[in-house]
């Protein structure tokens, strides 16, 4: 039942607030589906009908790329996020989990920090956690500790600020491959993600130039490779390379599982958190599976 089918995160307070914002602008995007039946919270959705536990992670785990979205602020998907990465676990010994969080820099912390060298404070220091990300870091240490008793390896997806503007700046021709970590240029965004990216420029005091547009857009595709390229890296022995990122880079199939498609990544399953406060189902094009968190309709009483 593949493709059944929820781009930007901060960095820094003023890319923070822009990503929220674009979160939200996100949501507002996904469209209403009528349908008789209401989705449960604890149940995984796809093609709009409830698939067990048990045929999903059966599924997902025989991927090359399993892909997990999040908004970054909301302590519910951070816990989906760390029952789908046990529930895939217990099926796959050979995993990694990819994190959108952090830059390449950041691995040799990472590495530490599986192997028990570092305690979380030493963590956050030598990742540069605050300024790199900024997000509550008590929402992702659960699953930080998870990897490390379990001893599943964690690799940083990103790439520097700096960067990616001079990959913006000066084009992939002019930065050496070895300074771009032998990231390739990007695939060019479909006509759908660009009109997404589009929508989300023109919400926002960004400028009115054509230029200006296309720098934008360019940018977030150079997010989504730099993470493609780790996560098909690490895919490339056989081993499921789960990738942790924000929703706008996996919904509809396109930022992330775009690039990696382009990358030669054949077998990728995009996953999602969903709530909703009436009894709608959730779109199917948005992912290859969804999973129902907690809803609450409007009378305020929990279903």
């Amino acid at each position: 039942m593949k493709r059944l089918n929820n781009p930007i995160s901060g960095v820094r307070p003023r890319a923070k607030r822009t990503y929220l914002r674009i979160a939200c602008l996100a949501a507002s995007l996904v469209p209403v589906i009528a349908f008789a039946d209401c989705p449960t919270q604890g149940q995984w959705w796809q093609a709009q009908a409830p698939l067990s536990n048990s045929e999903l992670l059966a599924t997902a785990s025989q991927q090359q790329v399993v892909l997990l979205g999040e908004q970054h602020d909301q302590a519910s998907h951070h816990r989906w996020q760390l029952h789908t990465l046990a529930g895939l676990h217990a099926l796959r010994d050979d995993m990694v989990i990819g994190l959108e969080m952090l830059p390449r820099s950041a691995q040799p912390a990472l590495d530490a920090w599986i192997d028990g060298d570092l305690d979380t404070s030493a963590l956050l220091e030598k990742t540069r956690w605050e300024e790199v990300w900024g997000f509550d870091a008590d929402l992702y240490m659960p699953i930080f500790q998870f990897a490390r008793m379990a001893q599943i390896p964690l690799i940083a997806l990103n790439i520097e600020p700096a960067l990616r503007q001079r990959l913006v700046n000066e084009g992939w021709d002019s930065v050496p491959r070895e300074d771009r970590y032998a990231i390739p240029p990007p695939e060019p965004a479909s006509t759908d993600y660009r009109s997404r990216l589009t929508e989300v420029f023109g919400q926002h005091d960004m400028g009115e130039s054509p230029e200006m547009l296309e720098r934008f857009i360019l940018a977030q595709l150079s997010w989504d490779i730099a993470m493609a390229q780790r996560l098909s890296e690490a895919a490339q022995d056989g081993t499921l390379a789960v990738g942790l990122m924000g929703l706008g880079h996996v919904v509809y199939h396109e930022g992330v599982p775009h690039q990696l498609d382009a990358l030669g990544i054949e077998r990728t399953f995009s996953l999602l958190p969903w709530q909703e406060d009436s009894c709608t189902p959730p779109d199917p094009s948005l992912a290859d599976a969804v999973f129902v968190l907690e809803t609450v309709f409007e009378t305020g009483k929990k279903r």
